[in-house]
């Protein structure tokens, strides 16, 4: 490996103390300056390349590491194992593995297991994925996003004691803030009248099917509910929850003794994958229902089919999980079907395009909160969504929904299987490789 010329040392030592403290931003420019005098320096390309990563392009990082490791001395494992990532970020699952066979073969260092055991579970292999992070786990034991992804594993194989009690770990990730309202978390125990809130977290999908958890909470005290205010009038309408208050969830929270968040319930709980509950019921408003009805054209024996194309940009998964309205046009050419978007939010612009009302009707403007919504599935044959909150609501009111799911799809839909125990009504259609919305849509339609 050639060295580094001693007049860029003092860059070179700032660059890693920037990258060290994840400013990888400011340290690009000189990253940059430096692989420009010094491009036989595998190092650099290396450093380069995972600042290029962590700004989100990974396609120049690809290029970055790949330049080192056709420097003299740059064939390392880290290098390949960044490789490995990047390709990951592209959903090149086949060209990852690779990258990530070759880095193990130098090394097997704890991120170098760590990050094949990603791609391992991007890719249903859960029971490999959980062999490669194990010794991994073990010289960082503590290490909180770490944990999480091990949580993830666990949960997608089953394993819900141990995986449950690894996914508080998520209270350790960035940007994530463990509630504290100055009450003990309740454990469980004996309330003896006192009152718990329960707190949603997450996504608002999340919320809806963890809320089965909660008529398994025993009756020794009120449970209060505090949600997002879309899912307010849906959870106050489900029978299970009638002694639950559920209230808007807002800065001063409501006066209470003990506090849980929603998906800490299945561990307190003692939940296991063998005695799930049911998702719960809603009874849907008959006024709600009737203005539903309305909004639709008289039957003219096409099938009724909703889609929602988008899930929330805030989602850690949604580069993967979202497919975007282009890749529903092909129902849309279907004459056999009257097509409705359900989407909301802001990807319900999508619809603005040109000639695109043409394809399907918009229901957006006349949803307010998910109990509109519950009242509009009421009226349609099947939807056909992505991965996100709407196919947990339809999946509870029983709408036969097909689930669009990338290859790197979320723990709760496990691996391979059509069908999920979580929603008898839902069926799960795959992507055969990421990316590949296609084959996808194929198995939502019966043409795979």
């Amino acid at each position: 490996m050639s060295g580094l010329p001693a007049a860029l040392a003092p860059a070179w030592a700032a660059s890693v103390a920037l990258m060290e403290a994840g400013r990888a931003a400011e340290a690009l420019p000189q990253l940059a300056r430096i692989a420009r005098a010094a491009p036989d320096y595998p190092p650099v390309w290396n450093n380069l390349g995972i600042a290029l990563r962590r700004g989100g392009d990974p396609a120049a990082a690809e290029a970055a590491i790949r330049r080192g490791l056709a420097c003299p001395g740059g064939d390392t494992e880290a290098a390949w194992s960044n490789l490995g990532n990047v390709l990951r970020d592209q959903g090149r699952f086949d060209d990852a593995e690779a990258a990530y066979g070759a880095a193990l073969a130098r090394g097997a260092a704890p991120g170098t297991r760590y990050n094949a055991a990603l791609l391992q579970r991007d890719r249903g292999r859960v029971a490999e994925a959980l062999a490669l992070i194990g010794p991994a786990l073990a010289v960082r034991p503590d290490d909180p996003a770490w944990l999480w992804d091990y949580a993830l594993m666990l949960l997608q194989a089953g394993d819900w004691r141990r995986g449950f009690a690894a996914y508080e770990a998520r209270w350790g990730l960035r940007g994530v803030t463990r509630p504290d309202t100055g009450r003990p978390w309740w454990d469980g125990g004996p309330r003896h009248g006192r009152t718990l809130l329960v707190a949603g977290e997450q996504g608002m999908g999340d919320v809806i099917q963890f809320a089965r958890f909660l008529p398994l909470v025993p009756q020794d005290g009120p449970v209060v509910l505090a949600v997002r205010k879309p899912l307010v009038r849906l959870l106050r309408a489900a029978p299970a929850l009638a002694h639950v208050r559920v209230v808007e969830a807002a800065a001063a929270p409501p006066p209470h003794d003990l506090l849980l968040p929603i998906m800490s319930l299945p561990r307190v709980l003692g939940a296991t994958p063998e005695a799930m509950p049911p998702p719960l019921a809603f009874a849907v408003p008959e006024a709600l229902l009737e203005r539903a009805a309305a909004a639709f054209p008289p039957r003219d024996g096409r099938r009724r089919t909703g889609i929602v194309w988008a899930g929330s940009a805030g989602h850690r998964n949604d580069a993967n999980r979202s497919a975007g309205l282009q890749a529903f046009l092909p129902l849309c050419a279907d004459s056999r079907r009257e097509v409705w978007s359900f989407q909301v939010g802001p990807r319900a612009a999508d619809l603005a395009r040109p000639g695109y009302a043409g394809f399907l009707g918009d229901l957006s403007p006349a949803i307010d909160d998910f109990l509109d919504t519950a009242a509009f599935l009421r009226q349609i044959d099947e939807l056909i969504a992505v991965d996100t909150g709407i196919v947990h609501l339809a999946g509870s009111l029983g709408v036969p929904t097909a689930v669009l799911l990338p290859e790197a799809c979320d723990w709760r839909w496990g691996a391979g299987a059509a069908a999920t125990a979580w929603y008898p009504s839902l069926r799960l259609a795959r992507q055969r490789r990421q990316g590949d919305w296609a084959s996808a849509l194929a198995a939502a339609t019966g043409n795979a």
